[in-house]
């Protein structure tokens, strides 16, 4: 098998992630959403998310210590790539896109109704990372849809149709089919 030596775009061998949309509050009330790739489970109950400092996510979450994580699925992909663009700060993006909040239980930022799973979320901390920060940040609470719950309690990504990414900066998504067992 011949294999191609590379330096540059290392990142992308390794590419495919669930799409999730984050959700922070503007210090007008403003509902601030943003649609990410780029993030990792650090433990059972802490996520990491790799957020640009210039953006209105970076700077309402160091603010207020408080996001949703919400899962995207096929239904809500156009949803989730108008939620990815850059529109101003006095206009949310969940207006623009058709989406519509409710209360979260244990933190003030709403989580999206439409959106399959939803994590409440509060800072910890964060690694500077050049133009980025990796946050940190518990998992306080969540939400699934039930008919989307695996047999370990978890979402089904499968039977939910969670959008992956399969393409950066293009937006190329996928969903997964066709899963197996090795034992």
């Amino acid at each position: 098998m011949a294999k191609k030596y590379i330096e540059s775009g290392l990142t992308n061998l390794v590419r495919a992630r669930p799409i999730i949309i984050i959700v922070t509050l503007h210090p007008d009330g403003t509902i601030n959403a943003g649609t990410f790739g780029a993030y990792t489970n650090v433990s059972g109950s802490e996520i990491g998310i790799a957020i640009g400092k210039p953006s209105h996510t970076y700077r309402n979450i160091k603010r207020t210590g408080e996001f949703t994580i919400n899962v995207v699925n096929k239904a809500i992909a156009k949803a989730a790539e108008i939620c990815g663009r850059d529109i101003p700060e006095n206009q949310s993006e969940l207006e623009i896109a058709n989406l519509h909040c409710e209360n979260s239980r244990k933190i003030s930022v709403p989580i999206i109704k439409e959106c399959i799973a939803n994590i409440e979320c509060r800072y910890k901390k964060e690694v500077e990372i050049n133009y980025h920060s990796f946050i940190i940040a518990k998992c306080v609470a969540g939400h699934i849809e039930e008919k989307f719950i695996a047999s370990d309690g978890g979402l089904d990504v499968v039977k939910s149709q969670v959008i992956f990414n399969i393409g950066y900066p293009e937006p190329l998504y996928a969903t997964l089919e066709n899963p197996f067992l090795v034992r």
